[in-house]
């Protein structure tokens, strides 16, 4: 049987080659180790990228990609170096001792890094695919990737220290306080996004609101250490994961997922333009509106706008019908003053709806169409607005 020596064309054992044969030796396993680069670069690679291009599925595209397929071309030579040259050093113990621990560590940092890479594939992969791409799986992927880091840096120790993998962890053990105060924001955005992935708290693309630490915008990233929100002035947020948990804040998914947007909004009346509406007046309004109730004999001109307004929202195409639709009386201190002596606001009456429009423009071009009709509208029924007194009302008071 061929040894190793005879494959190299040397007929003597370590303890006889000189310093040439080793160089010799050397150089020779440094060409098989370009040759099987250059194998695995030009010819086999080639061809595992032919293959998956031609799959209907794009997940082999992404794990395959250039550099995961760089980094296993590393890899070979590397094992090739670790299992040859050391036999050209068998008679010197202690430079077969730096030569394995040098190629250990080499292997183990190529390793790591291909499995980081790995990990980086499936993320991609993740993030289109219909059922995951909404899911922040970022921070998760980010713990794999220090996991393995933390592995390879354990073996990289005890391949220095010439230790077993557990005795560096039963060591690690004894300052695992000092680990916990170094990875604490790790370990609570590890927690905290293990629940926010799990109960679906919060995704990238939602519309979020945590006024505490002046976030209003759209969620752009979620991952291992803190959320990353572009605010509607384009400024941007940053928060910590494990805030989600430990604060409250607003999400408005559900109200896109729904199409479904609410507006609230007041018109304040003069109340001394409220009257009791005689039968000719009460059969004029009542005509203005399609299906209105039936009423009594001391019906107001005010009930007619209430469902005036019920109709003329109602009947815009992008009023969303389902939830509710009403017009209603709201309390005097409903828009933030307090009752007292000077709180002279009229009568506050609520136009409350949802709207099919959940995007902000057209949102906000609704409900300005909604209140303006409505204020249009007051004198069709008698009604006046009310507003504080301005300038041109004193001037015509001096007048």
């Amino acid at each position: 049987m061929l040894s190793f020596y005879d494959i190299v064309g040397f007929s003597d054992k370590p303890a006889n080659l000189s310093s040439a044969d080793r160089l010799l030796g050397i150089g020779i396993i440094a060409a098989i180790c370009l040759l099987a680069y250059f194998l695995l670069k030009k010819i086999v690679f080639p061809l595992v990228k032919r293959f998956t291009e031609k799959t209907d599925a794009t997940w082999d595209d992404h794990l395959f990609n250039s550099r995961v397929l760089n980094l296993a071309a590393y890899l070979l030579p590397a094992l090739l170096a670790y299992m040859f040259v050391p036999m050209l050093f068998s008679d010197h113990p202690m430079t077969v001792t730096v030569i394995d621990k040098a190629f250990l560590l080499l292997i183990v940092a190529i390793s790591t890094r291909l499995v980081c890479a790995f990990i980086s594939s499936f993320q991609i992969i993740s993030s289109e695919s219909e059922l995951l791409r909404k899911r922040p799986l970022t921070g998760i992927y980010q713990t794999f990737k220090i996991l393995v880091v933390c592995v390879g840096i354990i073996l990289a120790i005890s391949i220095l220290l010439n230790r077993e993998p557990s005795a560096i962890l039963a060591g690690l053990g004894a300052s695992a306080a000092v680990l916990m105060l170094v990875f604490k924001d790790s370990i609570m955005g590890l927690v905290a996004g293990v629940q926010i992935n799990y109960y679906d708290i919060l995704r990238p693309g939602d519309w979020m609101i945590l006024e505490k630490r002046g976030a209003n915008g759209l969620v752009t990233a979620v991952t291992l250490n803190f959320v990353k929100v572009q605010n509607w002035d384009n400024s941007v947020t940053t928060i910590p994961t494990h805030a989600l948990i430990t604060e409250s804040f607003q999400n408005f998914r559900n109200m896109w997922d729904e199409g479904g947007r609410r507006m609230r909004e007041l018109v304040y009346i003069d109340i001394t333009s409220v009257h009791k509406c005689s039968a000719d007046e009460a059969e004029r309004l009542a005509a203005m509106i399609p299906d209105c109730p039936t009423y009594g004999t001391d019906v107001t001109n005010l009930f007619f706008f209430r469902f005036y307004m019920e109709h003329r929202m109602r009947s815009n195409p992008l009023t969303n019908p389902q939830p509710h639709l009403m017009v209603r009386q709201q309390p005097v201190s409903a828009f933030g003053l307090p009752v007292g002596r000077y709180c002279f606001c009229g009568l506050p009456v609520e136009l409350y709806c949802f709207t099919s429009c959940t995007q902000w423009v057209d949102f906000e071009h609704f409900k300005a169409e909604i209140v303006e009709t409505a204020y249009a509208s007051l004198g069709k029924f008698g009604l006046r607005a009310f507003q504080s007194p301005s300038g041109i009302d004193f001037d015509k008071l001096k007048n």
